[in-house]
C-alpha cells in the first residue's frame, strides 16, 4: 500500500481544518458534525482548485445557510422582479 504525506494548511473561524496531500488532493476535516455550510467561501474556492492562494483568517463570522435558523429577519430583504 502506498501512503502519501499530507499537511495541515490552515483552520477557519469555525474550527474546520484544511489539508493537502503530497499529490495535491485537498480536503476538510469538520470541527464537529460534517456540515458543508460551515466551509467559508474562500476555503471553498481553495478546496475546489478555483484559487490556489491559501485563505487568510478574517474577523468575519460565517452564517449558516439554513432556512428558518436565523431569528433576525434583517438578514433578508424581500425582492420582487418588478423592482
Amino acid at each position: 500500500m502506498l501512503f502519501h504525506k499530507y499537511r495541515l494548511v490552515g483552520k477557519d473561524e469555525n474550527g474546520n481544518s484544511y489539508y493537502e496531500s503530497s499529490t495535491g488532493k485537498r480536503w476538510v476535516m469538520y470541527n464537529k458534525t460534517p456540515d458543508p455550510t460551515t466551509v467559508q467561501p474562500n476555503w471553498h474556492m481553495w478546496l475546489h482548485y478555483s484559487d490556489d492562494t491559501l485563505p487568510v483568517s478574517s474577523k468575519k463570522i460565517h452564517v449558516k445557510h439554513a432556512a428558518g435558523t436565523i431569528k433576525n429577519k434583517n438578514y433578508y430583504e424581500s425582492w420582487s422582479p418588478d423592482n
